[in-house]
């Protein structure tokens, strides 16, 4: 069913691959956070009053860090391009 690509004489990407790794990069970047955002939500998570409010950003946070780090987040992997 998948077919391999060609890059040159010595190498070969078989399609699969390719497409796994775009989609693991998409996957990657969706929950990737810049510095700026994660600086941001820390001083609003530090202004907040809302508990309920507080505990929202300190999931992002959190999922933010784990991402960064590699770790599975609470966030489900839907693999949606």
């Amino acid at each position: 069913m998948y077919k391999e690509v060609i890059v040159s004489k010595e190498v070969v990407i078989k399609q699969a691959d390719l497409i796994e790794s775009i989609a693991d990069s998409l996957q990657y970047i969706s929950y990737y956070h810049p510095k700026d955002f994660v600086d941001a939500m820390t001083q609003a998570y530090e202004r907040e009053e809302s508990a309920a409010a507080k505990d929202a950003i300190a999931q992002i946070l959190i999922n933010s860090r784990m991402s960064a780090e590699g770790k599975e987040t609470s966030v489900p992997k839907t693999r949606v391009l």
